[in-house]
This record gives C-alpha cells, sequence and structure tokens, in this order.
C-alpha cells in the first residue's frame, strides 16, 4: 500500500519508549525517576476494589479535584485531572492554538515530549540554552516575540535537578506579557526542599501561569498515569474544553485519591529519597566523581566520555541508568535514587567501571 503523509509529521521523532527490563528478578531499575517503593495498602485496596467496577465507564474526576483542592486550599475549579502530564501538555496545545501565533518557548535541556507535541500540533520550538546548569528565565525572556503563544518551565529541571528561584521567577512573570500561557511542569515539586524554590501556586491568580503536577513521582503510581493542572479557573476551563472523554480509568482515580490521602506514606518516601541523595553524594565525593547536586529524586553524574558506553555495560550488569546524550550532556548519566539495596548495587557496578 502506497500512503503519504505530510514532512512535519514524518519529522516527528519517537517518544522514547520505557525499557519493560527491571520487572523480572534481578534487574535495578533506576533510569527512569520513578518512586521505587510499591504503593501503600490503602492504594492497593483502592485498586482492588475498582476492579469490581471496569465494566463502567470511569467517574471520580470530580472528587478527586475536590481532595486536590481541599488538600491545596483551593476550590475544585482550580484542577484538571489528565491521563499523566502528558495529556495536560497536549491539552495545552490544543486549547491555546493561534493562526499566526504558534511559537513554544522551551530549555534546551528539559523533557522531550514539548517538543513532540509542539510538532504535532503545529507549533514552532524555539529553545533557550541552560545557564549554569539550569533554565534561563532572564533569556527566556528575551526569547518571547510577537509569535510566541506558550512557554513551559520544568521546574526542578530534568536532568539536572536544579531550580530557578522565587524571585527570578515573579520578576519573570512582570516581563512576559499576559496573553502567552506559562506552564511550569513541577512533577518533581514534592521532592524539593530548598527555601528558595518558588511559591508558583502564589501566582495563579494574578499572572496566566499553570501547574502540572503528577502522581507519578513522589505517589508512585506511575505505571496509572495520573496528572493534574492546578490554575485559574478561567484559564483551567479552557483546557477542560480540549479534553477527550474518559481518559483516565477508575483504577487510577480511586488510586490517586487514596494516595493523597496517605501523606504519611509520602512523608516516608521523601524520606528515603534525601537518604538516597546523602548516600550517592557521599560515594560520589569518594570516587571523585563530579556531580550536580539536585532538588529531585535523581542525580546527574558526569562520567566524562565513556558516559555511554559505561551505560551499556551497567544494561549488562542489569542496572538501568539513563545516558544524557540526547539532553545535551554526552558525558553524563542520571541516575534515579532507589531503594538501599538498589542504590549499593548501582554503585558496586559503577566503581568497576570507572576506577
Amino acid at each position: 500500500m502506497k500512503f503519504t503523509i505530510s514532512d512535519s509529521v514524518k519529522n516527528i521523532p519517537y517518544y522514547p519508549k520505557a525499557l519493560m527490563y527491571g520487572h523480572e528478578d534481578g534487574w535495578v531499575r533506576l533510569s527512569s525517576n520513578e518512586n521505587p517503593y510499591p504503593p501503600s495498602s490503602d492504594v492497593l485496596e483502592a485498586i482492588l476494589d475498582a476492579l469490581f467496577a471496569v465494566n463502567r465507564y470511569p467517574g471520580g474526576e470530580k472528587e478527586l479535584k475536590d481532595d486536590l483542592a481541599a488538600h491545596y486550599g483551593l476550590a475544585g475549579d482550580n484542577f484538571l485531572i489528565g491521563n499523566g502530564s502528558n495529556e495536560l501538555i497536549e491539552m495545552s496545545f490544543r486549547a491555546m492554538k493561534h493562526d499566526r501565533r504558534n511559537r513554544v518557548i522551551v530549555t534546551e535541556s528539559s523533557f522531550a515530549f514539548y517538543e513532540i507535541a509542539a510538532r504535532i500540533y503545529g507549533y514552532e520550538t524555539r529553545k533557550v540554552p541552560l545557564a549554569s546548569l539550569t533554565t534561563d528565565l532572564g533569556k527566556i525572556a528575551d526569547a518571547i516575540d510577537e509569535r510566541t503563544r506558550i512557554i513551559f518551565l520544568n521546574n526542578p529541571l530534568n536532568p539536572t535537578g536544579t531550580i530557578y528561584e522565587d524571585s527570578d521567577f515573579e520578576n519573570f512573570l512582570r516581563s512576559v506579557p499576559s496573553d502567552i500561557l506559562v506552564v511550569v511542569d513541577e512533577a518533581y515539586a514534592e521532592f524539593a526542599q530548598s527555601p528558595r524554590f518558588p511559591r508558583t501556586l502564589s501566582y495563579i491568580k494574578d499572572y496566566p501561569v499553570l501547574i502540572f503536577r503528577t502522581f507519578s513521582k513522589a505517589y508512585g503510581l506511575a505505571g496509572l498515569r495520573v496528572g493534574y493542572c492546578i490554575g485559574d479557573p478561567e484559564l483551567v476551563s479552557f483546557l477542560e474544553r480540549t479534553k477527550q472523554p474518559f481518559s483516565i480509568n477508575l483504577i487510577a482515580i480511586l488510586a490517586a485519591r487514596a494516595a493523597l490521602q496517605d501523606q504519611a506514606r509520602l512523608k516516608k518516601v521523601l524520606n528515603n529519597s534525601a537518604l538516597a541523595k546523602s548516600f550517592y553524594y557521599d560515594v560520589l565525593k569518594a570516587m571523585a566523581l563530579e556531580y550536580i547536586p539536585s532538588e529531585a529524586n535523581f542525580v546527574l553524574i558526569r562520567i566524562g566520555d565513556k558516559a555511554e558506553e559505561i551505560t551499556h555495560k551497567l544494561f549488562e550488569k542489569k542496572v538501568l541508568v539513563r545516558f544524557m546524550g540526547s539532553y545535551g550532556f554526552p558525558d553524563c548519566i542520571r541516575v534515579s535514587f532507589g531503594t538501599p539495596a538498589e542504590n549499593k548495587r548501582c554503585i558496586e557496578e559503577l566503581k568497576k567501571l570507572v576506577r
């Protein structure tokens, strides 16, 4: 069969598919910034209850919005639920579609799906270089022109784990025209401990800002795909008009509600992540390997010109880490924080390769 499609579609890069290795015994999976700990018993019970209703179309999004509203001290109409943050990203592009203004600004090293979604929906992407391994808000402001429609910020930044400061963010917002949407992807916000981390929620009333957060990372529900958007009700409603019906399944909704209620569990996860961070920092210092201090649940490690080779050799030992060449760091690997046993195994194998 001969079938033609436009070059704009042909040139869209494939999104890197998640490796399914690691679900069998013996694998250490530290490549995707996941929560290494299984869900709590309350979440598992909610999942089990949902199984008996999967013959029906899913409900429960309103209740999850109300739960989030109570958690953040906002109203339910400040929230929108998505099938992971990816659906929210797509809704942003659909809702902001404009005949003449079709440019989106992102940083050079950030979540790959921003650019992929931009191409799918006919936007041009302008990439702004990092400064000192973090988002340069000044350069992003300078990149705005008459065709700019959306700005995507990732904070903490994947893959460096660095953050921009609250005062810089407020000054940045004051410089952005009021008809440009600023999306702040805070997938790793729960892990950020720095007092300099922006109070993004305080800006949603006065600026065209949407915050994207997720249950995939700290809450440990990556396999169920639940993200949520926080913003001014009118702005949120624009995105919701473009949302597919029944896009989040019932199991995911009920699991997210149970996970949100279990804040004691979240506290343990964050404490374990902080301990893992300290472990890596101490060991990497002893190994004389440079790393980037992180406000997330991963660390970027500068290995040198053999970074890709070492990634493959670790794979041969059933240790999964991420080579960062596609992010513009060809001398680095990114390692997610795992369980104590996983972290120890990763370091043991890494020591054999870099000594």
